[in-house]
């Protein structure tokens, strides 16, 4: 079974989820030049190392910038199998088993409970770039010294109306690994994003992406099904 078939779906929504709400215009659906090739390179690449595993956990940390404001900055991990992941930001925790999604606030003693919609795979980090040549044009940007090792940095560019300008992607020049990524959205704040700690085709069982209510008898469930 290909793991990541769709991988990575848009930092937009992943930036809704912990609370930084992107607010401002779309960015207009832009004519795709012609390909860059040095980009698509890097790009599948990636997609051919992403596609190696069956699952997959990883760690990441957040900041958020803009001119004259305070940063923001935060963590979370995150469990992947297929469309299905466990992910937890800053305490709250994201469940999808491809049929339902569960948002779950330990600290409020709250969960809500929805159906799943593909649309909602926005809100995990990691499913966007198997089709990333659907909504994006790549621009290859740099080759840089990163840590004592080189970094591939591209450029993903909306080709679809979008409420940020673009997603630039960090690569590991040799092993084809996502660094991290940064996005930039219409209001010039960015939102990085610096991914650590993958863990291979860790065991995982199907109650890792879904809520049971009966183990938490204390928590009031918002049933949206």
């Amino acid at each position: 079974m290909s793991f990541y078939k769709p991988l990575l779906t848009t930092l937009a929504a992943w930036a809704m989820a912990i609370g930084l709400t992107l607010t401002a215009r779309p960015v207009q659906a832009q004519t795709p030049p012609a390909t860059d090739v040095k980009a698509q390179t890097v790009m599948d690449d990636l997609l051919h190392w992403l596609n190696a595993y069956k699952s997959l956990t990883a760690n990441f940390r957040y900041s958020v910038s803009q001119s004259g404001g305070k940063p923001q900055s935060g963590e979370g991990h995150i469990l992947l199998k297929g469309r299905s992941y466990r992910m937890q930001i800053d305490g709250t925790v994201f469940l999808c088993d491809g049929k339902q999604l569960t948002v779950y606030q330990p600290d409020l003693e709250e969960a809500t409970l929805q159906a799943y919609d593909p649309t909602q795979d926005e809100l995990n980090p990691f499913l966007w770039l198997a089709n990333y040549e659907k909504r994006f044009r790549s621009k290859y940007i740099r080759l840089q010294n990163q840590n004592g090792g080189l970094q591939d940095v591209v450029d993903l560019i909306p080709t679809l109306a979008a409420p940020f300008q673009k997603i630039r992607l960090f690569v590991q020049h040799n092993t084809h690994q996502l660094d991290g990524m940064e996005l930039y959205d219409t209001q010039d704040r960015i939102y990085s994003y610096k991914i650590s700690d993958f863990v291979y085709n860790p065991p995982v069982k199907p109650g890792d992406f879904t809520f049971d209510p009966a183990q938490y008898p204390d928590v009031l469930v918002n049933d949206m099904r």
